[in-house]
């Protein structure tokens, strides 16, 4: 009895903490892959401006600071934001947050 107890008890603190941990990465928020163009590149402030074409001729403006861990690509291999310039045609991947957006990652062909 006491050994089906401890076993019950261990299972349904791993299931509380695996509920936690899910709990905290879906409260980041939804993440958002777009292609369109790189309308502006920022060194000093490292951030990245893409006009992405939506429905109806309209632009989405996708703009914030890469994120610390950001995945930047261009030509299939590992870049720097100083290898993106104004016009590439990007995927940009994003996530938004109350104040801006964070860009997770970048790419481009």
């Amino acid at each position: 009895m006491k050994t089906s107890t401890y076993i019950t008890a261990i299972a349904g603190a791993i299931i509380l903490c695996l509920c936690f941990l899910g709990a905290q990465s879906w409260s980041a928020g939804p993440v958002y892959q777009m292609k369109g163009e790189a309308a502006a590149v920022d060194l000093e402030h490292n951030t990245v401006v893409v006009e992405v074409p939506v429905k109806g001729g309209q632009m989405l403006t996708v703009g914030g600071p890469l994120s610390s861990e950001a995945l930047l690509q261009k030509g299939g291999r590992k870049a720097d934001l100083a290898d993106f310039k104004v016009g590439d045609q990007v995927w940009v991947k994003w996530r938004l947050t109350d104040k801006t957006h964070v860009i997770l990652s970048l790419k481009a062909a």
